[in-house]
């Protein structure tokens, strides 16, 4: 399945890039740097945690936390293509011995182009510590910890951009481009993804099974979401310098299965989904820096119980363009094999 998508997206990107930039208006507002590629070190986080709650009582709800840590690599822009890659660091990871160790897998692929923006997300995760407000954990003690819990969460999202002439989400977010003033645009997007949680015993410790009620037994849990809603984006330009926020609500269609004590069971559900994007930096000709943080979270409900998933990702980029010579200057389009 990841590589499909992946191929998808890169062809989509590539088809794109087809279009002649002709359009005074967009660069009225926009620079392009397409006749240069860049290269610059990467500093990532990926982070998912999830919560139970009761809906008999707000108040019983339990986090489970993972201790991730940071991935360093690089990031590239050639043959106006953006690739990153990175590898995991012991940097930002908490003390194992009082929050455990988790583990993660997986990779992240994302294209945007003038109209559309797309991303894949295909990440796993093992090794979780709980946090509730029915135990305090003595300071220097360890936390209790689920090393029995896995969680893969498969996706992807995209989207159009309708004020494309003269609003650019790439500036802020691939630096292949930069926004000359301030502008925004609304934004329809959509997110297809598959969450699944297994672990060797119910998430809701045995003791509380009786006052959580049903659902409280739950032991694995997997949904399919598919939802699609409208947003904004804004970038606010100061000389160099930016501010990106791109915010998208709506509603989604959950296929649910999940396993408790007794039985398994299937349900359909509708509920909400939101996407968030952070993006602050520095963009000049030759050098670019800036960080963002983009989040993802959605809510189901079974049984008695709501179960509450964040997904995040925090990534410190920057770089240096350099003019294209040679097979440089040559686009991904131009590489392609004929009648792809």
């Amino acid at each position: 399945m990841a590589k499909p998508i992946a191929i998808l997206i890169l062809t989509f990107v590539c088809l794109e890039s087809l279009a002649i930039e002709q359009d005074s208006l967009r660069q009225d507002n926009i620079e392009s740097y397409s006749d240069y590629f860049f290269l610059g070190p990467l500093l990532q986080r990926n982070s998912i945690d999830f919560s139970v709650v009761s809906s008999l009582d707000n108040k019983k709800k339990i986090e489970y936390k993972s201790n991730t840590s940071y991935a360093l690599g690089a990031n590239l822009n050639l043959f106006d293509v953006n690739i990153r890659f990175a590898f995991a660091v012991p940097l930002g990871a908490k003390s194992e011995r009082l929050f455990g160790e988790s583990d993660i897998r997986g990779f992240q692929i994302a294209g945007i182009t003038r109209r559309w923006f797309a991303d894949a997300s295909f990440i796993r995760y093992n090794g979780f510590y709980r946090e509730s407000s029915d135990i305090v954990v003595p300071k220097g003690q360890p936390f209790p910890q689920r090393s029995d819990i896995d969680i893969s969460n498969h996706g992807i999202s995209f989207g159009y951009i309708f004020n494309h002439e003269r609003f650019s989400l790439k500036a802020p977010y691939l630096f292949s481009e930069r926004q000359k003033n301030s502008r925004g645009s609304f934004i329809i997007s959509g997110v297809l993804s598959t969450f699944t949680l297994s672990a060797d015993s119910a998430l809701v410790p045995a003791p509380q099974w009786v006052s959580w009620g049903p659902g409280a037994t739950v032991s694995r849990i997997r949904f399919t979401s598919l939802g699609v809603g409208p947003g904004y984006s804004h970038t606010f330009v100061m000389k160099r310098f930016f501010v990106n926020l791109t915010l998208t609500l709506g509603p989604a269609h959950y296929w649910l299965s999940y396993t408790d004590a007794d039985r398994d069971h299937n349900d359909i559900k509708i509920d909400a989904f939101s996407q968030g994007r952070i993006g602050v930096g520095y963009n000049t000709h030759k050098f670019f820096a800036g960080l963002s943080i983009t989040t993802q979270s959605r809510n189901v409900n079974y049984d008695n119980i709501t179960l509450q998933n964040g997904a995040a990702v925090f990534r410190i980029v920057t770089g240096y363009r350099f003019p294209e010579e040679g097979i440089l200057k040559r686009k991904a389009t131009e590489l392609l094999p004929i009648g792809l």
